[in-house]
Protein backbone atom coordinates (compact mmCIF):
# COMPACT_ATOMS: atom_id res chain seq x y z
CA UNK A 1 0.00 0.00 0.00
CA UNK A 2 1.33 3.41 -0.99
CA UNK A 3 1.34 6.08 1.71
CA UNK A 4 1.90 9.68 0.69
CA UNK A 5 2.93 12.44 3.09
CA UNK A 6 3.16 16.13 2.24
CA UNK A 7 5.45 18.38 4.23
CA UNK A 8 4.11 21.91 3.88
CA UNK A 9 6.15 25.10 3.69
CA UNK A 10 5.17 25.70 7.32
CA UNK A 11 6.80 22.43 8.41
CA UNK A 12 3.53 20.56 8.95
CA UNK A 13 3.36 16.94 7.82
CA UNK A 14 0.05 15.99 6.22
CA UNK A 15 -1.00 12.39 5.60
CA UNK A 16 -2.70 12.29 2.21
CA UNK A 17 -5.49 9.80 1.64
CA UNK A 18 -5.68 7.89 -1.64
CA UNK A 19 -8.99 8.81 -3.25
CA UNK A 20 -9.92 6.65 -6.24
CA UNK A 21 -12.18 8.02 -8.93
CA UNK A 22 -15.82 7.07 -8.45
CA UNK A 23 -16.26 5.71 -11.95
CA UNK A 24 -14.48 5.14 -15.25
CA UNK A 25 -16.44 8.04 -16.72
CA UNK A 26 -15.17 10.40 -14.00
CA UNK A 27 -11.61 9.10 -14.46
CA UNK A 28 -11.76 9.58 -18.23
CA UNK A 29 -13.20 13.09 -17.88
CA UNK A 30 -10.43 14.01 -15.42
CA UNK A 31 -7.68 12.84 -17.78
CA UNK A 32 -9.29 14.58 -20.75
CA UNK A 33 -9.47 17.87 -18.84
CA UNK A 34 -5.89 17.49 -17.55
CA UNK A 35 -4.13 16.28 -20.68
CA UNK A 36 -0.74 17.49 -19.46
CA UNK A 37 -0.63 14.31 -17.35
CA UNK A 38 -0.06 12.30 -20.56
CA UNK A 39 3.27 13.76 -21.75
CA UNK A 40 2.47 16.14 -24.58
CA UNK A 41 -0.39 14.13 -26.07
CA UNK A 42 -3.20 16.14 -27.64
CA UNK A 43 -6.47 14.25 -27.16
CA UNK A 44 -8.78 15.13 -30.01
CA UNK A 45 -11.64 12.67 -29.53
CA UNK A 46 -13.38 11.04 -26.56
CA UNK A 47 -15.55 7.94 -26.65
CA UNK A 48 -14.83 7.04 -30.24
CA UNK A 49 -17.53 4.69 -31.50
CA UNK A 50 -17.86 2.86 -34.80
CA UNK A 51 -21.08 1.38 -36.12
CA UNK A 52 -20.46 -1.87 -34.28
CA UNK A 53 -19.50 -0.09 -31.04
CA UNK A 54 -16.65 -2.56 -30.56
CA UNK A 55 -12.91 -2.60 -31.07
CA UNK A 56 -12.40 1.15 -30.60
CA UNK A 57 -10.62 3.01 -27.75
CA UNK A 58 -11.99 5.40 -25.15
CA UNK A 59 -9.96 8.33 -26.50
CA UNK A 60 -7.89 9.23 -29.54
CA UNK A 61 -4.84 11.48 -29.38
CA UNK A 62 -1.68 12.37 -31.23
CA UNK A 63 1.78 12.96 -29.83
CA UNK A 64 4.46 15.35 -31.04
CA UNK A 65 6.08 12.59 -33.09
CA UNK A 66 2.91 12.25 -35.17
CA UNK A 67 1.87 8.90 -33.69
CA UNK A 68 -1.83 8.23 -33.34
CA UNK A 69 -2.43 7.43 -29.68
CA UNK A 70 -5.18 4.96 -28.78
CA UNK A 71 -6.01 5.51 -25.12
CA UNK A 72 -7.91 3.03 -22.98
CA UNK A 73 -9.09 3.96 -19.47
CA UNK A 74 -9.57 1.46 -16.65
CA UNK A 75 -10.72 2.41 -13.15
CA UNK A 76 -9.80 -0.93 -11.59
CA UNK A 77 -6.90 -3.36 -11.49
CA UNK A 78 -5.80 -3.84 -15.11
CA UNK A 79 -5.65 -7.54 -16.00
CA UNK A 80 -4.07 -9.51 -18.84
CA UNK A 81 -7.30 -9.46 -20.84
CA UNK A 82 -6.51 -5.86 -21.81
CA UNK A 83 -3.89 -7.10 -24.31
CA UNK A 84 -6.23 -8.69 -26.90
CA UNK A 85 -8.36 -5.57 -26.50
CA UNK A 86 -5.33 -3.43 -27.42
CA UNK A 87 -4.73 -5.59 -30.50
CA UNK A 88 -8.31 -4.96 -31.61
CA UNK A 89 -7.72 -1.23 -31.26
CA UNK A 90 -4.54 -1.41 -33.31
CA UNK A 91 -6.27 -3.40 -36.06
CA UNK A 92 -9.14 -0.91 -36.09
CA UNK A 93 -6.68 2.00 -36.44
CA UNK A 94 -4.68 0.32 -39.20
CA UNK A 95 -7.80 -0.51 -41.20
CA UNK A 96 -9.62 2.78 -40.56
CA UNK A 97 -7.07 5.57 -41.18
CA UNK A 98 -9.63 7.60 -43.15
CA UNK A 99 -12.05 7.53 -40.21
CA UNK A 100 -9.35 8.69 -37.81
CA UNK A 101 -8.22 11.37 -40.25
CA UNK A 102 -11.78 12.71 -40.49
CA UNK A 103 -11.98 12.94 -36.69
CA UNK A 104 -8.59 14.67 -36.63
CA UNK A 105 -9.66 17.24 -39.20
CA UNK A 106 -12.81 17.98 -37.18
CA UNK A 107 -10.81 18.66 -34.00
CA UNK A 108 -10.53 22.22 -32.77
CA UNK A 109 -7.15 23.78 -31.88
CA UNK A 110 -5.25 20.84 -33.34
CA UNK A 111 -1.46 21.45 -33.37
CA UNK A 112 -0.31 22.61 -36.79
CA UNK A 113 3.24 21.28 -36.56
CA UNK A 114 2.27 17.65 -35.98
CA UNK A 115 2.83 15.53 -39.09
CA UNK A 116 0.79 12.33 -39.41
CA UNK A 117 1.59 9.91 -42.21
CA UNK A 118 -1.90 8.77 -43.11
CA UNK A 119 -0.52 6.31 -45.70
CA UNK A 120 1.29 4.40 -42.94
CA UNK A 121 -0.12 5.46 -39.58
CA UNK A 122 2.23 4.96 -36.63
CA UNK A 123 0.31 3.65 -33.65
CA UNK A 124 0.95 4.13 -29.95
CA UNK A 125 -1.22 2.29 -27.42
CA UNK A 126 -1.78 3.66 -23.92
CA UNK A 127 -3.58 2.12 -20.97
CA UNK A 128 -4.29 4.39 -18.02
CA UNK A 129 -5.33 2.80 -14.74
CA UNK A 130 -4.76 2.86 -10.98
CA UNK A 131 -2.94 -0.50 -10.81
CA UNK A 132 -1.56 -3.19 -13.15
CA UNK A 133 -0.95 -6.91 -12.84
CA UNK A 134 2.76 -7.52 -13.38
CA UNK A 135 2.08 -9.90 -16.27
CA UNK A 136 0.39 -7.10 -18.21
CA UNK A 137 3.71 -5.27 -18.37
CA UNK A 138 5.67 -8.38 -19.28
CA UNK A 139 3.25 -9.48 -21.98
CA UNK A 140 2.74 -6.00 -23.49
CA UNK A 141 6.23 -6.18 -25.03
CA UNK A 142 5.13 -9.15 -27.12
CA UNK A 143 2.24 -7.68 -29.09
CA UNK A 144 4.37 -5.79 -31.62
CA UNK A 145 3.26 -2.19 -30.93
CA UNK A 146 4.43 0.69 -28.76
CA UNK A 147 2.56 0.23 -25.48
CA UNK A 148 2.61 2.63 -22.53
CA UNK A 149 1.09 1.59 -19.22
CA UNK A 150 0.43 4.63 -17.02
CA UNK A 151 -0.47 4.12 -13.39
CA UNK A 152 -2.41 7.10 -12.07
CA UNK A 153 -3.31 7.55 -8.40
CA UNK A 154 -5.11 10.48 -6.80
CA UNK A 155 -4.52 11.68 -3.24
CA UNK A 156 -6.62 14.33 -1.52
CA UNK A 157 -6.10 16.60 1.48
CA UNK A 158 -9.05 18.92 2.10
CA UNK A 159 -9.23 21.03 -1.10
CA UNK A 160 -5.82 19.99 -2.46
CA UNK A 161 -5.29 17.18 -4.98
CA UNK A 162 -2.08 15.32 -5.68
CA UNK A 163 -1.73 13.08 -8.72
CA UNK A 164 0.99 10.45 -9.06
CA UNK A 165 1.66 9.34 -12.65
CA UNK A 166 4.05 6.42 -13.07
CA UNK A 167 5.01 4.84 -16.38
CA UNK A 168 5.30 1.15 -15.69
CA UNK A 169 8.69 -0.23 -16.69
CA UNK A 170 10.01 -3.75 -16.37
CA UNK A 171 13.36 -4.44 -14.77
CA UNK A 172 16.11 -5.04 -17.37
CA UNK A 173 16.42 -8.69 -18.36
CA UNK A 174 19.82 -10.40 -18.74
CA UNK A 175 18.91 -11.84 -22.14
CA UNK A 176 17.71 -9.47 -24.85
CA UNK A 177 15.59 -10.75 -27.70
CA UNK A 178 15.05 -8.47 -30.69
CA UNK A 179 11.61 -9.06 -32.18
CA UNK A 180 11.64 -6.33 -34.82
CA UNK A 181 13.73 -3.44 -36.04
CA UNK A 182 13.23 -0.10 -34.30
CA UNK A 183 14.20 3.22 -35.87
CA UNK A 184 17.07 4.95 -34.05
CA UNK A 185 16.70 8.70 -33.81
CA UNK A 186 20.09 10.39 -33.76
CA UNK A 187 22.26 12.80 -35.77
CA UNK A 188 22.50 10.38 -38.70
CA UNK A 189 18.72 10.05 -38.83
CA UNK A 190 18.26 13.83 -38.80
CA UNK A 191 20.86 14.26 -41.56
CA UNK A 192 19.09 11.71 -43.75
CA UNK A 193 15.76 13.47 -43.26
CA UNK A 194 16.79 17.13 -43.15
CA UNK A 195 20.29 17.42 -44.58
CA UNK A 196 23.62 18.15 -42.90
CA UNK A 197 23.38 21.95 -42.83
CA UNK A 198 19.93 22.12 -41.25
CA UNK A 199 20.84 19.35 -38.81
CA UNK A 200 23.98 21.20 -37.74
CA UNK A 201 21.95 24.34 -36.94
CA UNK A 202 19.28 22.30 -35.15
CA UNK A 203 21.82 20.46 -32.99
CA UNK A 204 23.70 23.69 -32.29
CA UNK A 205 20.59 24.99 -30.54
CA UNK A 206 20.20 21.65 -28.74
CA UNK A 207 23.78 22.04 -27.52
CA UNK A 208 23.09 25.62 -26.37
CA UNK A 209 20.07 24.42 -24.39
CA UNK A 210 22.17 21.68 -22.80
CA UNK A 211 24.61 24.44 -21.80
CA UNK A 212 21.77 26.32 -20.09
CA UNK A 213 20.68 23.14 -18.33
CA UNK A 214 24.19 22.69 -16.95
CA UNK A 215 24.46 26.39 -16.03
CA UNK A 216 21.23 26.36 -14.00
CA UNK A 217 21.65 22.84 -12.62
CA UNK A 218 18.29 21.76 -14.03
CA UNK A 219 17.16 18.14 -13.72
CA UNK A 220 16.41 17.59 -17.39
CA UNK A 221 17.27 14.73 -19.73
CA UNK A 222 17.85 15.20 -23.46
CA UNK A 223 15.61 12.94 -25.56
CA UNK A 224 15.92 12.83 -29.36
CA UNK A 225 12.62 12.00 -31.06
CA UNK A 226 11.56 11.70 -34.68
CA UNK A 227 10.24 15.24 -35.08
CA UNK A 228 11.72 17.04 -32.08
CA UNK A 229 14.36 16.94 -29.38
CA UNK A 230 12.92 17.47 -25.92
CA UNK A 231 14.36 17.95 -22.46
CA UNK A 232 12.37 15.79 -20.10
CA UNK A 233 11.46 16.49 -16.49
CA UNK A 234 9.66 13.34 -15.46
CA UNK A 235 7.36 12.70 -18.41
CA UNK A 236 7.09 16.32 -19.63
CA UNK A 237 9.15 18.80 -21.66
CA UNK A 238 9.28 22.46 -20.58
CA UNK A 239 10.96 23.31 -23.89
CA UNK A 240 12.74 21.77 -26.87
CA UNK A 241 13.60 22.09 -30.54
CA UNK A 242 11.04 21.08 -33.15
CA UNK A 243 11.36 20.35 -36.86
CA UNK A 244 8.90 22.53 -38.80
CA UNK A 245 9.69 21.15 -42.24
CA UNK A 246 12.54 19.59 -44.18
CA UNK A 247 15.00 22.36 -43.30
CA UNK A 248 13.05 24.63 -40.95
CA UNK A 249 13.00 24.28 -37.17
CA UNK A 250 11.76 26.21 -34.14
CA UNK A 251 12.31 26.34 -30.39
CA UNK A 252 9.16 25.52 -28.42
CA UNK A 253 8.60 26.74 -24.87
CA UNK A 254 5.67 25.95 -22.59
CA UNK A 255 4.26 29.30 -21.50
CA UNK A 256 0.99 31.26 -21.36
CA UNK A 257 -0.29 32.73 -24.60
CA UNK A 258 -0.36 36.19 -23.01
CA UNK A 259 3.41 36.01 -22.48
CA UNK A 260 4.03 34.90 -26.07
CA UNK A 261 1.97 37.81 -27.45
CA UNK A 262 4.17 40.39 -25.74
CA UNK A 263 7.52 38.83 -26.63
CA UNK A 264 9.92 40.93 -28.72
CA UNK A 265 13.43 40.04 -29.82
CA UNK A 266 16.06 40.86 -32.42
CA UNK A 267 16.95 37.19 -33.00
CA UNK A 268 13.62 35.39 -32.52
CA UNK A 269 9.97 35.86 -33.39
CA UNK A 270 6.89 34.02 -32.20
CA UNK A 271 5.77 32.03 -35.23
CA UNK A 272 2.55 30.96 -33.54
CA UNK A 273 1.03 29.75 -30.30
CA UNK A 274 -0.26 26.16 -30.03
CA UNK A 275 -3.06 26.14 -27.48
CA UNK A 276 -3.33 22.32 -27.70
CA UNK A 277 0.17 21.88 -26.24
CA UNK A 278 0.22 25.24 -24.39
CA UNK A 279 3.44 26.24 -26.09
CA UNK A 280 4.87 29.00 -28.26
CA UNK A 281 7.02 28.29 -31.32
CA UNK A 282 9.97 30.65 -31.76
CA UNK A 283 11.45 31.03 -35.23
CA UNK A 284 15.10 32.13 -35.54
CA UNK A 285 15.69 35.43 -37.37
CA UNK A 286 19.49 35.26 -37.36
CA UNK A 287 21.62 32.68 -39.16
CA UNK A 288 23.42 31.81 -35.90
CA UNK A 289 20.91 32.68 -33.15
CA UNK A 290 21.75 32.70 -29.47
CA UNK A 291 19.41 31.76 -26.67
CA UNK A 292 20.05 34.83 -24.53
CA UNK A 293 16.66 36.40 -25.28
CA UNK A 294 14.84 33.13 -24.67
CA UNK A 295 16.63 32.19 -21.46
CA UNK A 296 14.27 33.97 -19.09
CA UNK A 297 11.26 32.31 -20.71
CA UNK A 298 12.94 28.92 -20.41
CA UNK A 299 13.70 29.54 -16.74
CA UNK A 300 10.03 30.38 -16.14
CA UNK A 301 8.88 27.29 -18.05
CA UNK A 302 11.13 25.03 -15.98
CA UNK A 303 10.11 26.59 -12.67
CA UNK A 304 6.43 26.39 -13.57
CA UNK A 305 6.81 22.72 -14.43
CA UNK A 306 8.34 22.14 -11.00
CA UNK A 307 5.48 24.04 -9.38
CA UNK A 308 7.70 26.90 -8.22
CA UNK A 309 5.76 29.67 -10.01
Amino acid sequence: MLNLYWKTSKGKTVNLVETPFKSEVEFEKYIFENQELLEDIFIFKRQVRSGSHQGVPDMLGVDQDGKVCLIEMKNALVMEDILPQLLKYAIWAETSPDSIKALWLEAEDRPEDVTINWEAVEIRLLVVGPEFRINVLRMSHKIGYDVDLLQVKRFVSEDEEFIIVEQMEEEPQPRIVITKGMEVYDRDFYEREHGKEATAKFLNIVSQIEGLIKKHGWQLQTKINKYYTGFKYGNRNPFGVHWGGTHAWQVFIKLPESVAKHFTSSEWEVQRYEASFKQALFKPLASKPKLDELEELMVDAYEKLRGKT
